[in-house]
């Protein structure tokens, strides 16, 4: 089993995406953390959010820990920042430095197998094991098309009522359309991976373009998010250049009250990429991105029961489905220490998804020998953030995912 917590937390802020309880003031927390993942072992540290620094929309987000084995982990992150006085131009930046002293990775050591290690056909054993440290800086400028609900006003007011919408439908079902963004994401990327005395970088650009008619962005119950993704690595001397393409759709079903629940949802999800400029994917190693710039599958948000990047080649493709339930009992309140936080609700979720990665774009062998993976999960809503918790199950492999924001 393994417990996996995200490299880089990942949030997603934005004016139109945030819905604020009526009356509720910004506020700032800070709590102390405790976990153990399989690359760390025990962990301790501390996360941080500072809401309206510097302008009222804004957040301000910062993680640190330190294991038992001298791993550590450092992360700060800034989001929703207007440009000047714009109501549709927003900026976020990330960074993020991690040193990992048990870290399993699944490359080809200096004598690759017959089968290259992450591939589908890989065994769960094709793995390094041993120190990675990881370094990582994001930017990203978005702006928000006057198009549909974003045409007039671009703030979104959800009323809710102990964290939860009163009112549910979806932009598409009040008559609003939806809100489609543009982004502009430069990245830099570097692992150091010592049983190979190697660093592995991918640095570039990504264009962004996305589609969002949810009606209740932390957690939807109706409506829809589709988007489309053009990254580019212009490559160097020490690295390959590559194009990827990623194309996701998301679904949200209302399945209404019940006896027990508040609320009740169906989330549905299909995810589509590939790296057109690498021929032959993992049969080519010669012209192959690292490891982590390709198509993949595992980790926080598809196949949580591996872990991240446990299979990756060309092209990609997974389906996910999740059921969300609120309990009507909600005993968190009256939990000393725990109440001092702002912590209207908890969730409960049951999920599964099949995926396959392939050496080529070929959608009838896709959909062959898919992988699969299933399991329970709880989210928590604190201080406006969305903690996630999930058991899952896989094959030849489990793991415990904690993260932030729903994995769709």
């Amino acid at each position: 089993m393994k417990f996996l917590l995200p490299l880089v937390p990942l949030l997603t802020f934005s004016a139109t995406l945030a819905a604020q309880e009526s009356g509720s003031e910004r506020r700032n927390a800070a709590v102390p953390i405790l976990f153990s993942t399989s690359s760390m072992g025990f962990s301790l540290g501390a996360a941080a959010s500072l809401q309206g620094l510097g302008q009222s929309q804004a957040q301000v987000v910062g993680v640190g820990a330190y294991s038992v084995n001298q791993s550590y982990v450092a992360y700060l992150g800034a989001f929703n920042y207007r440009l000047g006085k714009s109501r549709r131009w927003f900026v976020d930046w990330e960074g993020f430095v991690g040193q990992f002293n048990e870290k399993t990775l699944y490359l080809d050591g200096p004598e690759p197998g017959s089968v290259p290690a992450g591939s589908n056909g890989s065994a769960i054993a094709d793995a390094l094991f041993g120190e990675e440290q990881h370094w990582e800086i994001n930017g990203t400028l978005r702006y928000l098309l006057p198009l549909g609900a974003g045409r007039d006003d671009t703030t979104l007011v959800v009323a809710t009522k102990e964290g939860l919408p009163m009112v549910s439908p979806s932009l598409r079902e009040a008559h609003q359309g939806a809100y489609t963004f543009l982004e502009l994401k430069p990245f830099y990327e570097r692992h150091s991976v010592q049983a190979l005395g190697e660093d592995f970088v991918s640095q570039g650009m990504t264009l962004r373009l996305e589609q969002d008619a949810r009606n209740f962005w932390p957690s939807p119950t109706a409506g829809y998010q589709a988007s489309l993704e053009l990254t580019r690595d212009w490559g160097s001397d020490q690295r390959e250049a590559y194009t990827r393409w990623e194309a996701q759709y998301r679904h949200y079903l209302n399945l209404g009250q019940s006896r027990w629940a508040k609320q009740q949802s169906m989330a549905l999800t299909a995810y589509l990429s590939d790296l057109p400029t690498w021929e032959g994917g993992s049969s080519n190693p010669e012209q192959a991105p690292a490891w982590f710039a390709q198509s993949t599958l595992g980790g926080w948000h598809r196949l949580r029961g591996y872990s991240s990047a446990r299979y990756h080649d060309r092209s990609a493709l997974y389906y996910g489905a999740e059921y969300r339930m609120v309990p009507r009992w909600q005993p968190q309140g009256g939990i000393p220490f725990i109440n001092r936080y702002r912590f209207p609700w908890y969730e409960l979720a049951l999920f599964g998804g099949v995926g396959r990665v392939n050496e080529d774009f070929d959608l009838g062998e896709l959909h062959k020998d898919m992988q699969w993976s299933a399991g329970v999960g709880i989210r928590l809503w604190v201080e406006n953030v969305l903690v996630r918790l999930d058991f899952a199950v896989a094959a030849d492999d489990s793991g415990v995912v904690v993260a932030i924001n729903q994995p769709f």
